[in-house]
């Protein structure tokens, strides 16, 4: 008995509904460091405007294509990047990005509140996967006891 079982998993192609394969995601990441050395707020509008202008290294700032089956942060690897991750399964908080623009959504999340997900739009990078066609998030922004997102 032959079964044909669809592609699933790590290495499977993301296609659309007529069968195509959909084009890699364009990720744009600015290092929580960088936010605070230079005296931004995440907050801010224009954050990634005045990233670009500062002429960042790409270690705190770029754009890279990330495929739509890995998780933000095995991409960010792939990519030769340094993000923080511990426990690589949403149940610490160490890989928090804040989701500045686009739609990543999370397998699993033992480590943030609801509110830090909805109201602050925080996602764990080791759970996450990209929704959308192009994101601009906030890595190593990993929550403090003030509710404010930190980490380096």
């Amino acid at each position: 008995m032959d079964i044909e079982l669809p592609a699933v998993g790590p290495g499977a192609k993301e296609t659309a509904d007529n069968g195509e394969d959909l084009p890699p995601v364009e990720l744009e990441y600015l290092s929580y460091r960088a936010v605070v050395r230079n005296g931004w707020s995440v907050e801010d509008d224009d954050l990634f405007e005045k990233a670009a202008e500062e002429n960042l290294s790409e270690r705190y700032h770029g754009k890279i294509e990330i495929d739509r089956t890995e998780t933000l942060l095995r991409s960010a690897e792939e990519n030769d990047l340094k993000w923080g991750s511990q426990c690589r399964s949403g149940t610490c908080n160490v890989c928090t990005a804040v989701l500045k623009s686009g739609e990543a959504e999370m397998d699993m999340n033992l480590a943030l509140s609801d509110e830090e997900v909805e109201e602050r739009n925080l996602r764990l990078t080791c759970v996450s996967k990209p929704e959308s066609d192009t994101l601009q998030m906030v890595f190593n922004a990993a929550p403090e006891a003030d509710g404010n997102p930190g980490g380096g």
